[in-house]
């Protein structure tokens, strides 16, 4: 068992965000062994994954319930409480669009496109470099709040939130490439396929837009 999460007064909320951001991990990081599966033509392995992500995401879950619950509403925490539910929140949505993937892949066998293939890795490859950056901040929070959010080791950790801005938007332009180039070849897709691709491009764009907006609302700490 976990002890309370504020068992004393004022302490850290960061080693239990590092919990829950390595659990977040795991599931994004699932998504890129999910379309391998897929441009493998193993149909029965990306049903696998699949269910492997929704089981991760349960767990994120469990954990975000576990922090905010155990969470105090009288006493003072060395970071806004408003800030921290954002974060869990943020962290939240990183995994259930993850597990919107996968669903999305189970709603029927969908047909694979050469013209795809190469932007949908590079997408994925940038989106998981995303999550992972994100998720790099938030076991520097730790010792960061340990110097009292300031000094170099705050200078690092705003590099670090700088390259997750980076890496978000460089993840958006290869997103609006990959639709392009999906419309562009629109009239050789069933329009059900081209609906559920443009779902499935759509979620794994949020899970780097989610990333980052965890990094915005981690900046404040920052600011505090």
């Amino acid at each position: 068992m976990v002890r309370s999460f504020f068992g004393l007064f004022g302490e850290s909320p960061f080693p239990y965000l590092r919990e829950m951001a390595a659990r977040v991990k795991e599931c994004a990081d699932e998504v890129p062994k999910l379309f391998d599966a897929f441009f493998d033509g193993d149909y029965d392995e990306v049903l696998a994954i699949a269910e492997n992500i929704s089981d991760l995401e349960h767990e994120v879950d469990v954990v975000k319930t576990r922090i905010r619950d155990s969470m105090p509403k009288t006493r003072f925490m060395p970071v806004d409480r408003r800030d921290l539910l954002e974060v869990l929140a943020t962290m939240d949505a990183v995994a259930d669009a993850a597990e919107d993937v996968g669903k999305l892949f189970t709603l029927r066998e969908m047909e694979p496109h050469e013209e795809l293939i190469d932007p949908l890795k590079s997408l994925v490859r940038r989106v998981d470099r995303t999550v992972e950056q994100a998720v790099e901040v938030v076991d520097a929070l730790e010792v960061l709040a340990e110097v009292g959010f300031s000094g170099k080791e705050a200078e690092r950790v705003m590099e670090m939130l700088a390259e997750l801005n980076r890496l978000e938007h460089k993840a958006d332009i290869v997103q609006d490439e990959l639709a392009r180039q999906l419309f562009a070849i629109e009239d050789e897709i069933k329009p059900g396929s081209l609906m559920v691709w443009n779902m499935i491009f759509n979620e794994v764009g949020d899970m780097a837009n989610s990333a980052e907006k965890m990094g915005n609302r981690l900046r404040l700490f920052l600011s505090e």
